[in-house]
């Protein structure tokens, strides 16, 4: 959906007003204020605002740059991705590829839901806060996060939105790395398997973004990894051979895993990396979990796996052809009775936290806050 408190909160993603501290203030036209772009981003102050959008008929106007960013009132997004490039581009902008995830409505369970907990807990988004979603996919997280009385809106470079989620959750197409946001426009924001996508500077830029975008007093919530591991990580790794196995047996379909994992960059090489990046953004980790995966290895990694390929050897269907690229999808909700499995083995998958969630491994949800400035 599109409301007016999004249409509010939009920027020009590459426009810096005037305004800033000593350091970062500029005066002049669009080159004098929006050329060092990265410099007066990163200032310790927090960096100037972005230049609100004005309304000009179906789309928004800058009048820095005089961009024009289509506003998809059918689609029910905001289409606000820089107009040139800002670096490489993931592959979960293809549709294909969104296509192949068969991504549904249905609410997040087994390690997804796990993530959505934490997520939840850590931020503590209380009853009429808007949550932002920094690199949403398909909305499917987002429409879990504004259960309970919360609102969400989800921002992510490929427009494959579920159907559901256009029609209830605020939508930008947006690159991470150059936030169309103004300044402390969403205090609780969070990012899922999101930075292990990008490069080391990448990660830097969607941080300091970030920052800037949640205020002085909000709070990030991450789930990534470092290039890290732990003994436990071990049987991980055992389960994983095994998988292959069976997947080059044809017992098991490896191959939408290996999709998800594709174009990891992995630039995070461990935690006290992690934290240097943070405080190159102003921000520091106030809280952190790590994820040792020995339940979920078992339950979602390898049984789920062999159920599902077991399910698909039934009849055979006509085949699926995929929609237009920008085409809302209406997607099939599984059972009452697979979900009520689901749900019970989910609160089996959250003993990899409860029990190991002390022990340092590369996996790891992360409470972000805004250091404290002088």
């Amino acid at each position: 959906m599109i409301s007016e408190s999004l249409l509010q909160a939009v920027a020009c993603p590459v426009c810096l007003e005037p305004g800033g501290c000593a350091s970062c203030a500029r005066t002049g036209g669009h080159d004098a204020t929006c050329a060092p772009y990265a410099a007066r981003a990163a200032c310790p102050c927090g960096g100037p605002d972005k230049v609100r959008l004005a309304r000009a008929g179906a789309a928004l106007a800058c009048a820095c740059c005089g961009g024009r960013y289509p506003v998809a009132e059918a689609e029910g997004w905001v289409d606000l991705v820089p107009r040139t490039s800002v670096g490489e581009v993931t592959q979960y902008a293809d549709h294909e590829f969104h296509e192949r995830l068969r991504v549904t409505e249905a609410e997040p369970v087994l390690s997804a839901r796990v993530k959505a907990d934490m997520m939840r807990r850590m931020l503590g988004a209380a009853p009429g806060e808007t949550v932002l979603d920094l690199g949403c996919g398909a909305g499917k997280m987002a429409l879990y996060a504004a259960q309970g009385g919360r609102r969400a809106a989800g921002l992510d470079v490929a427009p494959f939105f579920l159907a559901r989620a256009a029609r209830e959750v605020d939508l930008v197409r947006g690159d991470l790395r150059r936030l169309p946001f103004r300044k402390g426009s969403f205090p609780r924001a969070y990012s899922l398997d999101v930075l292990e996508h990008l490069d080391e500077p990448g990660v830097r830029e969607v941080l300091l973004e970030a920052r800037r975008t949640l205020g002085p007093r909000g709070r990030l919530f991450v789930y990534t990894h470092a290039m890290e591991s732990s003994r436990l990580a071990s049987f991980q790794r055992g389960v994983n051979r095994l998988a292959r196995r069976l997947g080059r047996a044809g017992l098991i379909d490896h191959e939408r895993e290996a999709m998800r994992k594709s174009d990891h960059r992995n630039a995070i090489r461990s935690h006290e990396h992690f934290d240097e990046l943070c405080a190159g953004a102003g921000l520091k980790v106030a809280e952190r979990r790590y994820y040792n995966v020995v339940f979920k290895a078992v339950v979602e990694d390898l049984g789920l796996r062999l159920f599902e390929q077991w399910r698909r050897r039934g009849p055979k269907v006509e085949a699926h052809v995929p929609p237009e690229p920008t085409a809302r999808r209406e997607e099939s909700r599984p059972s009452a009775a697979l979900m009520g499995v689901a749900h019970a083995l989910t609160w089996l998958l959250k003993l990899d936290v409860v029990l190991f969630g002390g022990v340092r491994t590369g996996p790891f949800f992360g409470l972000l806050v805004p250091r404290e400035r002088a």
